[in-house]
């Protein structure tokens, strides 16, 4: 059915005169667009852009009819870090290098996981001292990074950890810059493509040596990187050197990321929130009497995960999904993408949609009981996203960060320092803009 009517949405007139709302907090920005204008909204910028929330719709676009969507935005101008990785290739690449990588992320595999995770955040915050200041996300990245270069590579990045972390970061930072500025010839680059290049650079170093040494290991370990050189194609041929590189610059990235933020973001809502935070102890002193957690504890740690649920809603480290329409197509409520136009699924706006979540901006892990969840349509929240291209580390991040919690938890508590301005910043994922620094206390 073709649009009856024209599609509501701010005029460019207005994108301009609220351009310092929107480079002040983007998020925020979206979200008021859409409790103004209802579940699709039309941004008038380079290419029509459809801002869409109809849980259907999303459904439509990521599951029905995934071929006709195309990613872009922010991850199409980074694709010189992560080339043809798993989280930018298309068809046909895409199903195939996901056949190859999807036994690491099985459930039996990812459960040997489980002691890394804990061991390298017990001895890490062994040198956290009572009554200190922390910036609670540059801790997060090294202990995260750490974990999956143990889990993932076999390497341990402890030493690494801060100089590979801040490359990460810049890129993201830079890309963000150039995504947001004018295309410019490589005569006319500037000091953000300059900073992102060296980034770039100390990255491909640091993989590459990466590989050089596994293949001149006689008995090499069971683990991702492993498997990306031993993989073949159906014809039998190997994987190559690129394209490898471009695999485990993508799962380090994705691999730190998305808990690092995902954990800064939940551990500011709980030292907001003495009350839950005092509950979730309540549980890891009833379930682990002292002892570091393993993956069998995790089904007994059902409160950790109903806090970690409700803090992707509020703050999810993925925030937005940007599509390419190829082919014109008719979405289920009503509306018509053109070929060519440009669709965003925000998942910080669907998942602050009144209709679905009540007092939206309440953190309220009760929401994920079970009972309440079912409620709810499908796709109305999707931290991870869906279909064909649903997270393959999903998983891997849950039981990180369910893990993580609990030992933090069990050891100390944690106060925001006060007179902060703490500002969602949405690269390619959701961070803090000026990080989040935390008072610790040591637990008696």
């Amino acid at each position: 059915m073709k649009n009856s009517s024209p599609v509501p949405g701010p005029s460019r007139f207005q994108l301009l005169r609220d351009y310092p709302k929107i480079r002040r907090d983007l998020t925020r920005y979206l979200a008021a667009l859409a409790q103004q204008h209802g579940e699709t909204v039309l941004l008038p910028i380079i290419y029509p852009t459809y801002m869409v929330s109809n849980p259907a719709d999303i459904k439509h676009i990521l599951i029905s009819n995934p071929q006709n969507y195309h990613k872009t935005g922010g991850l199409k101008v980074g694709k010189e870090l992560f080339g043809e990785g798993l989280v930018t290739s298309e068809i046909p690449l895409h199903p195939k290098q996901r056949r190859i990588m999807q036994p690491m992320f099985h459930r039996q595999s990812i459960a040997n996981f489980g002691t890394i995770m804990t061991r390298t955040t017990s001895d890490w915050i062994r040198n956290w001292q009572d009554g200190s200041t922390i910036n609670f996300g540059m801790e997060l990245m090294q202990i995260t990074l750490s974990i999956v270069g143990q889990a993932l590579f076999s390497v341990d990045l402890l030493k690494d950890a801060k100089e590979i972390g801040n490359a990460f970061l810049s890129s993201q930072v830079e890309i963000t810059k150039i995504q947001r500025g004018l295309p410019l010839p490589k005569l006319l680059r500037t000091s953000n493509h300059r900073r992102y290049q060296k980034a770039l650079k100390a990255i491909n170093e640091f993989v590459l040596e990466l590989i050089k040494s596994r293949r001149n290991e006689p008995n090499p370990p069971d683990d991702l990187l492993s498997l990306l050189l031993a993989s073949r194609y159906e014809d039998g041929s190997p994987m190559s050197n690129q394209q490898i590189r471009d695999e485990a610059v993508t799962a380090l990235m994705a691999g730190h990321e998305t808990v690092t933020n995902g954990l800064t973001w939940t551990f500011y809502l709980l030292a907001q929130h003495p009350d839950i935070q005092a509950r979730v102890i309540k549980e890891v002193d009833e379930v682990l009497s002292g002892r570091l957690p393993t993956m069998a504890d995790l089904p007994n740690l059902r409160y950790i995960e109903m806090v970690f649920a409700e803090s992707l809603r509020i703050f999810p480290p993925a925030w937005i999904l940007a599509r390419r329409v190829l082919k014109e197509d008719s979405l289920p409520s009503g509306l018509t993408l053109p070929a060519n136009s440009e669709v965003i699924m925000v998942q910080f706006v669907c998942h602050r949609n009144p209709k679905y979540f009540p007092e939206p901006e309440r953190f309220n892990p009760d929401r994920f009981d079970p009972a309440v969840k079912k409620e709810w349509p499908q796709f109305a929240y999707f931290p991870f996203g869906a279909g064909p291209r649903f997270c393959i580390g999903e998983s891997f991040a849950r039981m990180e960060a369910a893990l993580l919690i609990a030992t933090f938890l069990q050891q100390f508590t944690f106060d925001l320092v006060p007179g902060q301005d703490i500002v969602p910043e949405p690269l390619i994922t959701m961070r803090p803009r000026h990080g989040i620094m935390m008072r610790i206390k040591k637990r008696q």
